[in-house]
């Protein structure tokens, strides 16, 4: 029974394969009208999502890029302005520095001019001084001369002895 079932499936008969063909056709065109219209049309879809979803990708990297060249030129202006904020500050430094010095030299010269007028007053005071006690030696000097009224050459001695008598002057 076996091997007449397999020769009854591989002989040929025309009505069946009439058939077979018939349904065949029939069913590839309801296919074609029913699923492949649909499934064509899905396929559409897709692909515009795919080329709509890659438009999208581009300009979302165009618009990276672009906000990436945007943040280089937003550091290298940064970068720039903080070297000008710098050197700003550096002459600025240069200047208050320089000020400082000017303003210590001036000091210092009216310091040294304070320090020469003061010299110059305390030594007009020791010559006024130094002239009265001059005067009062003199004075002391011609009064014990007039005292005594004695001769040219005794004159002459007493006005040694009272010199050799007065402090020796320091020389500087």
């Amino acid at each position: 029974m076996a091997s007449e079932n397999s020769n009854a499936l591989l002989q040929f008969e025309p009505g069946l394969m009439i058939w077979t063909a018939v349904t065949f056709l029939l069913t590839f065109v309801a296919l074609r009208m029913i699923a492949w219209k649909p499934l064509l049309g899905m396929l559409d879809e897709r692909e515009g999502r795919i080329r709509e979803s890659l438009e999208k990708a581009e300009r979302a990297q165009a618009e990276a890029e672009r906000a990436i060249a945007e943040n280089q030129a937003n550091m290298e202006k940064s970068l720039r302005k903080s070297q000008e904020l710098v050197g700003q500050a550096q002459q600025e430094a240069e200047r208050v520095r320089t000020q400082a010095r000017e303003d210590a030299r001036s000091e210092a010269k009216r310091i040294l001019e304070d320090g020469r007028r003061q010299l110059d007053v305390e030594r007009r005071a020791v010559i006024a001084d130094l002239r009265q006690e001059a005067a009062g030696l003199a004075i002391s000097a011609a009064e014990q001369l007039l005292k005594r009224n004695l001769g040219q050459q005794e004159n002459r001695q007493l006005v040694e002895d009272f010199l050799d008598q007065l402090p020796k002057p320091r020389v500087n």
